[in-house]
């Protein structure tokens, strides 16, 4: 099969996109791809057989610096914090896309979605990062962190909604502000100290995730 070079320079470049992208996902991110062109990149084909789409993380990095300010601006408000504040940007352009979507007991798309698929997904695209299926599960892949105040940006914070075993689980943001998939309300962000999570609170978990 003849492959045109343009077309393996094309390959190269989304391979090492994606390099990239795991290495720098914990850093303020300026890709240069749009998403345009990352479109462009996912239509490209090798013959008859058409390249695979590339990782969505990129989708993500390519949103950061499309949507730069405006979601700089937004989550500063929601979270109470200045805009320079907002450094993750891939992290809040996750966030923005799944925002308003539906909850469903064991989804995990955009046709409904529960707390733990939203967490994994987000550590997935984010972060580079694999985790298991289960709230449950996932809080025992955590270092366990007991005080509140030593939680940081991107920490899965726990909860018991029923019962005594860990139900409920989202992802830390800042200034005691957390997403989450919110039975009720769908992809969310809810605050520590508000009554019902603060009276169910079990705790938050940091994900090493050099070694994953």
């Amino acid at each position: 099969m003849n492959v045109k070079k343009s077309t393996l320079r094309v390959i190269i470049a989304g391979l090492s996109l994606l390099a990239t992208s795991c290495q720098t996902s914990q850093q303020l991110l300026e890709p240069k791809l749009s998403l345009q062109h990352i479109e462009k990149i996912q239509m490209q084909t090798i013959g008859d057989v058409a390249l695979p789409d590339q990782p969505i993380a990129l989708k993500y990095h390519a949103m950061a610096n499309e949507l730069k300010e405006p979601v700089k601006s937004k989550y500063a408000t929601i979270l109470g914090v200045l805009p320079q504040a907002i450094k993750n940007l891939s992290l809040y352009s996750f966030v923005e896309d799944w925002y308003g979507v539906r909850y469903r007991l064991g989804g995990d798309s955009k046709n409904g979605i529960d707390c733990s698929a939203f967490v994994r997904r987000l550590y997935e695209n984010v972060f580079c990062v694999n985790l298991l299926r289960t709230a449950y599960q996932q809080f025992g892949m955590c270092h366990f962190v007991s005080k509140r105040d030593s939680v940081k940006e991107g920490d899965l914070v726990f909860f018991k909604t029923h019962g005594r075993r860990i139900s409920h689980v989202g992802i830390y943001l800042m200034n005691d502000y957390f997403v989450h998939a919110s039975s009720s309300q769908g992809v969310m962000i809810s605050n520590l100290n508000d009554e019902y999570w603060d009276k169910r609170y079990a705790g938050a978990g940091a994900i090493n995730k050099e070694r994953m």
